[in-house]
């Protein structure tokens, strides 16, 4: 049986009240008490219920997570960074995720919602175009957080990548290992961090004189194989790319697979350059080569911003847009 306040009471030899005042750090209880009933529930692994508390003081002391994709390297360990910070704030996570799809992502935010959470940390989905559901956030007053992908046209707090760096960076790195056709497969075309990158990999191509194919360059749906477009890019082999920057490290991954299928060697004929770091890097051969912003880091930003948001707390307009800067790390992919 979970222990209780009347256990922790009875053992102290005081009353239920003066114990859940204590534990609650009401004004009119001694710092002696305090410590006291603080050191006793230790001992006896007491752990408050959450819902009880939420029902005495309207308060249901949970944060909403709404992501795309909770199998994703990136927001999975984004989401360890928030919740090791909302677990030190005494609160819990609901986490949902929207498939990269509208209309669930309106489902699973309506969800949170019903559960009463005091604050949402949101990723919008590839596919959101219309953002009348996050209209009603503002309308009601609910602290959110955008996180990695934000929507257009919303002053709130928003913690994010340096992409366009990123992908200026990835391209910069190609360059100086001598490559010089180099292709890049893209995320979706519509979302902001997809442009982003493919902005940085334009940039670094003109800084350094190269020039544009357009042939050179594949918008993805993350939804879908990409097998037959890969295929067609290197089909030819006097004329194929050199190195390859992907959106992703996913679609890195898939990209180095199919070239092995097609009898192409990375990185002797065609270096890879991924985006994410995950855990994805080390697993495939050659380890992959990928652009890094400390996902988890990210997370814990993230969830620090929103409970200034929850607070009222002033936020400097400095603090209020975070922005991640990115870095190579390099593998065997693009040696």
């Amino acid at each position: 049986m979970p222990v209780t306040i009347k256990d922790i009471a009875n053992q102290l030899k005081i009353s239920p009240s003066t114990v859940s005042r204590a534990l609650n750090d009401h004004p009119n209880i001694s710092d002696e008490t305090k410590a006291l009933v603080s050191a006793k529930a230790k001992e006896m692994k007491y752990q408050t219920n959450f819902i009880a508390a939420g029902l005495r003081t309207k308060k249901s002391n949970s944060i909403g997570i709404l992501v795309p994709h909770i199998t994703s390297s990136f927001f999975s360990t984004a989401i360890d960074g928030i919740q090791k910070v909302v677990s030190e704030h005494g609160y819990f996570t609901i986490i949902c995720q929207s498939n990269e799809n509208y209309h669930d992502e309106v489902d699973q935010l309506r969800s949170l919602l019903s559960c009463k959470v005091e604050g949402i940390i949101l990723s919008i989905s590839s596919d959101t175009k219309d953002y009348e559901h996050l209209e009603t956030l503002t309308a009601y007053d609910t602290p959110f957080v955008f996180f990695d992908r934000a929507a257009p046209g919303f002053d709130m707090p928003t913690v994010e990548a340096n992409d366009y760096e990123g992908g200026y960076q990835a391209v910069e790195h190609l360059v100086k290992r001598g490559r010089r056709r180099i292709a890049h497969l893209g995320g979706p075309k519509e979302l902001g961090i997809s442009q982003r990158r493919y902005q940085g990999y334009l940039a670094a191509l003109k800084a350094y004189n190269y020039p544009i194919n357009e042939d050179y360059v594949i918008f993805t749906n993350p939804e879908v194989s990409h097998e037959k477009e890969i295929e067609e890019m290197f089909k030819d082999k006097k004329n194929m790319p050199d190195a390859l920057f992907t959106f992703s490290d996913e679609l890195a991954v898939e990209a180095i697979l199919k070239l092995k299928k097609m009898g192409l060697t990375v990185p002797r004929e065609v270096s890879v350059v991924g985006f994410g770091d995950s855990n994805l890097c080390e697993i495939i051969e050659p380890n992959l080569t990928s652009v890094t912003h400390e996902p988890k880091i990210m997370g814990e930003a993230a969830a620090e911003l929103l409970f200034k948001v929850i607070q009222k707390r002033h936020i400097p307009k400095h603090e209020k847009n975070l922005k991640f800067d990115s870095r190579v790390v390099i593998r065997d992919s693009s040696r």
